[in-house]
């Protein structure tokens, strides 16, 4: 069994520090950003330079890996085991999503070196100039509802990088017709994406209903990209045009237009 549940609140051995003037990015890493049908060693680094070229402007970032196929295959045989439990198949995908963290981590040379499993010790992470790196925390939670949880802890943005371009009006695998929607508020989030989350362990989804739910409560401003192009990620970091969606409260909406 695993101790999360007395380190995800434990009390912060370090001092708590303003975060830079520019707002934390929290990036929830998706699974098939680590391994498809096998590792990829190439995209993971690609990525690790792109995250290193942006905090040389100022950037600072989160990571939180998720368990992709990998975590669905365990999951898959673990079921032909027998284990029924979803409690126990959601502990087996948490941890490959550690185990994807931690092969995440040999990428960036300012990586902090341990996969983290306490929250609160992100502000003294970050104060050392490293870079915190998480993967699953708690059963029935995604590693997207981690990454979100720690967008609301510190006052950050929530970027889900995947293998969509964005989220669509319908699922683009099962319908010709399906558009990409690029900018929604909260509220919209919650209609589109929420109804369809049915909780399932390892289920592949492009953002669940616990992870919409703490996204619209805190109306965090939330990027949906596609993990291929890095340059377009980029893009949508510092400002500029971007292909995908970006979710933002609705006076700020209002503000653009």
């Amino acid at each position: 069994m695993f101790d999360m549940f007395e380190n995800y609140n434990q009390e912060d051995e370090t001092s708590s520090v303003s975060l830079a003037v520019k707002p934390v990015i929290v990036v929830s890493v998706g699974g098939s950003v680590i391994a498809q049908d096998k590792l990829n060693a190439t995209l993971m680094a690609k990525f690790a330079n792109s995250i290193n070229e942006l905090r040389k402007e100022g950037f600072e970032f989160i990571l939180v890996a998720g368990g992709g196929k990998i975590a669905r295959d365990y999951i898959a045989t673990a079921k032909t085991l027998g284990i029924q439990n979803n409690f126990v198949l959601d502990e087996i995908a948490i941890t490959v999503t550690r185990l994807n963290a931690l092969l995440l981590i040999q990428a960036f040379e300012d990586a902090y070196p341990d996969v983290l499993i306490d929250v609160k010790r992100i502000h003294g992470i970050l104060e050392s100039k490293k870079i915190p790196v998480f993967g699953g925390l708690i059963p029935g939670f995604t590693t997207d509802t981690v990454a979100a949880s720690i967008a609301e802890y510190t006052g950050g943005i929530f970027i889900n990088l995947s293998n969509q371009d964005g989220i669509y009006n319908v699922d683009p695998k099962y319908s010709k017709t399906a558009h990409l929607i690029p900018k929604m508020d909260h509220e919209k989030l919650m209609r589109v994406l929420a109804k369809k989350d049915s909780r399932n362990p390892g289920e592949n989804m492009i953002l669940d209903a616990f992870t919409c739910m703490i996204l619209n409560r805190s109306k965090i401003t939330t990027f949906v990209l596609n993990m291929e192009d890095l340059v377009n990620f980029e893009n949508a970091v510092k400002g500029h045009e971007f292909k995908g969606t970006i979710v933002e409260s609705i006076s700020a909406l209002e503000t653009e237009i």
